[in-house]
């Protein structure tokens, strides 16, 4: 049986990236991959622009800076003869937030989400807001505010802050994507049993933490690993580390370490059986689970 992936995840969760990579990985065909490429259809000199940034620890453009780009990946599993195609829509990170904050979202999208039986889902390590408790978002109240709201009274302590005031688009990322998630359970999109690959992209940057994915998600999005785990008949998901990109860009001696090195090693890959440098074993998961 065929199967059709589509891939979402709010802005900078690394969706680009790993499209980036995984068109490097796919065409070149420097390391042994489970998946390998048979035809594409999009804007392919997007797919090889993105990947030239990516070759050259150039950071990727994000999709809201080139223009929505519509591209499908088929691939094809050589030992069972199993396709995929896997699609990245024409949405910016950008459309998810707007789904969350605005309750909208486009007539295609829903059609083609309704027609696709696995997810790759991405979220981004590099979470720095979503873990404050009350008390910490509290102390960041300016210092002068406080001491003027003491010695003056409410009314100075009023004129002298300006508080924005919150909307939808503060929601911290963990509410939000499970928003999405919750989206896909009931109408417009069609309620069914989905096959879901969470993919954790940055992952380098948990290495010092010492954590599986799973146990990462638990720790830094409770709220999303609680969702998931309380809807298994919605979501058949598995949980994954990946870093596209293998190294910060920030950091000049983790490049000059790995740039004489094959581009596809730099990429990371941590699931639940072993690591890797084969982008498409999450793809593979997701072909092999049974109905």
């Amino acid at each position: 049986m065929n199967t059709n992936f589509i891939i979402m995840g709010l802005p900078s969760s690394g969706k680009t990236t790993f499209l980036a990579a995984l068109w490097h990985l796919v065409e070149a065909n420097e390391v042994k991959c489970r998946l390998k490429f048979e035809s594409c259809h999009g804007n392919f000199s997007y797919l090889h622009q993105i990947a030239e940034a990516w070759r050259t620890f150039r950071r990727v453009p994000r999709t809201s800076q080139t223009g929505e780009q519509d591209v499908i990946i088929e691939l094809i599993n050589p030992d069972t003869g199993q396709k995929a195609r896997a699609f990245f829509p024409d949405l910016a990170g950008e459309t998810f937030d707007r789904q969350v904050e605005e309750r909208i979202c486009k007539p295609a999208f829903v059609e083609e989400l309704s027609k696709n039986n696995g997810i790759l889902f991405f979220i981004n390590a590099d979470v720095k807001e979503d873990g404050l408790s009350i008390g910490e978002l509290n102390a960041r109240l300016p210092a002068e505010a406080q001491i003027s709201a003491i010695s003056s009274g409410e009314d100075s302590y009023k004129e002298s802050t300006k508080f924005q005031e919150w909307e939808p688009k503060h929601l911290p990322a963990q509410v939000k994507i499970v928003q999405l998630f919750s989206d896909m359970i009931r109408p417009p999109f069609e309620p069914m049993r989905r096959r879901v690959a969470v993919m954790i992209s940055a992952w380098d940057l948990t290495r010092e933490m010492q954590l599986t994915p799973e146990h990462w998600l638990a720790t830094h999005m409770p709220l999303v690993s609680q969702f998931l785990r309380s809807n298994h008949d919605y979501f058949d998901y598995q949980i994954y580390g990946v870093s596209a990109q293998g190294v910060r860009l920030e950091d000049d001696q983790a490049v000059d370490r790995v740039l004489h090195d094959l581009p596809s090693r730099r990429i990371q890959i941590v699931g639940p059986n072993e690591d890797s440098n084969d982008l498409t074993e999450p793809l593979v998961w997701l072909m092999s689970v049974k109905e």
